[in-house]
């Protein structure tokens, strides 16, 4: 067996975190107590090291402290380079990935992107500027609902708080706290039982001194005079509202997650659905006293914890002394790419969110479409115009919060989503559509109450609660027949108009996708990012340069609209937009009719680089004007523009009725992946084997199941990406990984991600692992000699490392200066451009050298047996006599201190 190998030094290991190859999958954000924002100006520093044939290890460390958001740092690369998942170091500015190349990586190929900017370019990718004119639009044909969720109810309310004995959770070395923040009807309130709602709050800050307004040091615990911010709190506003109209509600707080999670693979959703069950597990032992009903529990997440109460959603089965009747995530993070089938779901999405600024929640709508039949869980997206991130949660809101808070926009001071502009929501009206959507979505879910539907539905609604503000919605679910372009409908000749199928990946160099030809970087929310390996989606394209042309989709079974309405969720480009359609519908004998749509015109969604959004609306149309067609067997669907030019897509049609189906009393079963270690085992590292990424299935397959498999990492570049078929009452399994065994000596532990995205009839869980491959072949033997043991000043003093043979990994070698034998060189007799680089300025030139504990390190490339570290001896004119410089070498375990001498001078 080899001696494993370390770099010896606790300070060099510092020095050189940008570059300490350590490949794991834990996907994170940052360490605690980041500031809001990254201080830009210093380049940052890349780094590459092998790690293994064909692995590669590339990393990129931040002049400052990543922020404590909930999005996260990626590193992205170039087409044809499979970048794994980012992982933050313990320092908090240091954001790795995984990379499998069959040459080195070059850093100048990548990027690391954050909340729409590169992180490691000068400037700000969110205030370039576009083209086009910034667009506030009206909505004709809104109608105002008489009833509002967001009007407090009848019944007086009372406050109480709560702490639990905290919760040790799996891979988090301090315990999480129990804190509960509760509104509820007052004591005697006679508003029959009562449905629970809880809140989950996001990835924040955590600690603040009072007396400091630039927040917390980044300590966890806190530690005093600093306190922990009340992220708990910032709902109450909600919780006020929904607590008078009956209902009982509990916020809670996961600080401590915040504080660890970048440890996590998954960012910590499983941490924080864990903590959900736990606080409901203990309001099982408090529903008579607070007249709960618990089979109408209904959960809040924002942000992080969006993903987080979804992640509950998926695990909590229906034996549960509590049943999830439905979710409201507001402005969530969905890294997972997953989403809880059979659980009606609302998802908020901030127009001018810049955090999770690529709206990734829209996920939680886009992948219920096709995964699985039968069902009727309403899922709807909101996009609320003008508002951003933070202000949802009144604790993260300036001049509201108890802690230092801050706008999370960062874009063109002349975009919509300014706060000086007119069309930008301010703090009291952002909370006020948050209060009117999540107790709308309460209301729906816990009670049933349809009169809300329109909020959710795509149709053109608002209550009068919300003032000017603007939203647009758009569903998939609660009973309508989808038809998907690609899979249930083809298309149709064009008649004039230009039309194609395209691939939901934003490659805009390529012509299969659907950015092609798109100016703008960011194409959200919808389709994939280039770097990005998840699943894609087919949509349909039309463009056109007169009225009247049209095209659409021929439908493979007939679509009944003789009772419901017709939708289709059209994105409209927001450099030619906006647009005013009609639509065409033909039966199977071949009659049509042109039917206007409902609000007439859809709007652009803005038109500059920071603000445009290619988000889908609903265009809907009431098929009983439709004279002459048989409304039962509709087969073909068409666009018929009345603009004079245009461009759009459109994600799916559906009929649509006007109310939800029931929800059958389903769950999904899911798939939990476990991450396993191998020895290497011998091999000529040509001939591939295959180890086993072991799976288990929680929950009961009823139907075949596929999910979507990738691997990076394993060696020489490859990657497996594959189709994972499961069948009905399959209950675990195993991911195939190969990779290459040789008798060489290579990186301890050699690491492949293996990552899993649900098709359809089965949902993942925990969906990340890895696969570690232990090296068992022995260390080669290492010499380390002086060059020469004697030099003159001018010249060099030169120490040869030499291995027996070679190694596949990087090797880092450093040597410390220590105290030798004889006349030790001082400061001043080395080179300056040495002295700048290993010690930093303002040194004294009279000073022993091995004072200074100055360390060199110089870079093995892989393959490579030998390397020389170089030390130049400054000339310096003066009569002195012969002087020693020694160094220290420690790896493999050994150690080799080596002197060379410096002649006297004359």
């Amino acid at each position: 067996m080899g001696t494993r190998r370390t770099l010896g030094w606790v300070a060099v290991a510092a020095l050189l975190a940008a570059g300490t190859a350590t490949a794991t999958t834990t996907s994170a954000v940052s360490a605690p107590g980041a500031s809001a924002q990254v201080v830009k100006g210093a380049p940052g520093a890349w780094d590459v090291r092998q790690v293994g044939v064909g692995q590669y290890v590339v990393s990129w460390t931040s002049p400052t402290r990543f922020p404590l958001t909930s999005d996260r740092p990626t590193i992205v690369g170039p087409s044809g380079i499979v970048v794994g998942a980012p992982t933050i170091a313990a320092d908090g500015r240091t954001v790795r990935a995984d990379v499998a190349s069959a040459t080195r990586p070059d850093p100048a190929d990548f990027d690391v992107v954050l909340s729409g900017d590169r992180l490691d370019a000068p400037g700000d990718d969110r205030l370039r500027t576009g083209t086009a004119p910034e667009r506030a639009f009206d909505l004709p044909g809104t109608v105002t609902l008489p009833d509002d969720p967001g009007t407090p109810g009848p019944f007086d309310t009372e406050t109480s708080d709560y702490t639990l004995p905290p919760v040790q959770i799996e891979g988090m070395p301090e315990p999480i706290e129990m804190v509960g923040h509760v509104v509820e009807p007052a004591a005697g309130s006679a508003t029959g039982p009562r449905p629970l709602v809880l809140f989950l709050h996001g990835r924040h800050s955590v600690c603040y001194d009072p007396d400091d307004e630039n927040g917390g040091d980044g300590t966890w615990p806190c530690e005093a005079p600093q306190l922990e911010i009340p992220s708990q709190l910032g709902y109450d506003y909600v919780q006020r509202v929904l607590a008078s109209q009956g209902y009982a509600t509990v916020s809670v707080r996961v600080n401590g997650i915040n504080a660890q999670d970048y440890r996590l693979a998954d960012g910590g959703a499983d941490a924080r659905a864990e903590i959900v069950e736990q606080h409901l597990d203990h309001w099982t032992t408090l529903a008579a006293e607070h007249q709960l009903d618990l089979d109408r529990v209904v959960l809040v997440g924002h942000s992080r914890g969006g993903e987080g109460v979804d992640r509950a959603a998926l695990q909590i089965p229906l034996s549960a002394p509590y049943r999830i009747a439905g979710q409201v995530l507001i402005a969530p993070t969905n890294f997972g790419v997953q989403t809880a089938a059979y659980v009606p779901t609302v998802t908020l999405l901030p127009y001018c969110d810049g955090d999770v600024s690529d709206l990734q929640g829209q996920k939680f709508t886009d992948v219920a479409r096709d995964l699985v039949a039968g069902d009727t869980s309403l899922k709807s997206s909101v996009l609320v115009m003008g508002a951003n991130h933070n202000y949802f949660n009144t604790e993260w809101t300036p001049d509201i919060a108890q802690a230092p808070a801050w706008d999370d926009w960062g874009g063109e001071e002349t975009s919509t989503c300014h706060p000086d502009h007119a069309d930008r929501l301010s703090p009291e009206e952002q909370q006020a559509v948050g209060t009117a959507y999540v107790a709308g979505a309460v209301h729906l879910f816990a009670d049933d109450e349809q009169d809300l539907l329109p909020l959710f539905d795509g149709s053109r609604a608002r209550v009068d609660s919300i003032g000017d503000a603007q939203a647009l919605s758009h569903a998939i679910g609660g009973g309508r027949d989808v038809r998907a372009p690609g899979v249930s409908a083809a298309r149709s000749l064009p008649d004039g108009a230009s039309t194609r199928f395209c691939s939901s990946s934003v490659a805009p160099n390529k012509v299969a996708s659907c950015a092609n030809g798109v100016d703008y970087g960011w194409v959200w929310p919808h389709w994939v990012d280039a770097w990005d390996s998840a699943p894609t989606r087919t949509f349909f394209e039309m463009r056109w340069t007169a009225p009247g042309q049209s095209g659409g989709l021929l439908l493979d079974d007939p679509i009944d609209l003789s009772s419901d309405r017709l939708e289709l969720r059209t994105i409209v480009d927001p450099e030619n937009g906006p647009v005013e359609l009609d639509v065409r519908i033909t039966d199977e004998n071949g009659d049509s009719a042109v039917l206007g749509a409902l609000g007439d015109v859809l709007p652009a969604l803005a038109g500059a680089a920071d603000t445009a959004k290619y988000w889908a609306q609903t265009l809907y149309v009431d098929p009983a004007a439709a004279t002459g067609v048989d409304l039962a067997h509709v087969v073909q669907v068409d666009l018929v523009p009345v603009t004079a030019q245009g461009r759009v897509w459109v994600a799916d049609l559906a009929a649509a009725p006007a109310e939800l189906a029931p929800v059958p009393d389903r769950r999904l079963a899911t798939i939990d992946l476990h991450s396993v270690t191998i020895d290497e085992g011998d091999g000529n590292g040509n001939e591939p084997v295959t180890a086993a990424v072991p799976f288990d299935v929680v929950g009961e397959l009823t139907e075949p199941a596929t999910v979507i498999v990738m691997t990076t990492g394993q060696g020489r570049g490859d990657k497996q990406r594959f189709t994972l078929d499961l069948a009905p009452g399959q209950t675990s399994g195993s991911i195939p990984v190969s990779y290459l065994p040789d008798d060489r000596d290579d990186y301890p532990r050699a690491q492949t991600q293996v990552a899993a995205w649900a098709i359809h009839d089965v949902m993942t869980d925990q969906y990340a692992a890895q696969l570690t491959v232990k090296d068992d072949d022995p260390t080669p033997r290492m010499t380390v000699e002086a060059v020469d043991k004697r030099v003159r000043e001018g010249g060099f003093a030169e120490w040869k490392i030499t291995l027996a043979r070679g190694i596949d990994y990087d090797l880092f070698m450093v040597g410390k200066v220590v105290r030798g034998p004889g006349n030790d060189l001082t400061a001043g007799d080395v080179g300056e451009e040495w002295l700048e680089r290993y010690l930093g300025p303002d040194t004294d030139p009279d000073k022993k050298l091995w004072t200074y504990h100055a360390m060199v390190y110089e870079q093995l490339r892989a393959g490579n047996r030998s390397m020389v570290i170089k030390v130049p001896i400054r000339r310096d004119d003066r009569t002195e006599g012969r002087e020693s410089l020694t160094l220290k070498f420690r790896q493999f375990g050994n150690t080799y201190t080596r002197t060379v001498f410096v002649e006297r001078s004359r």
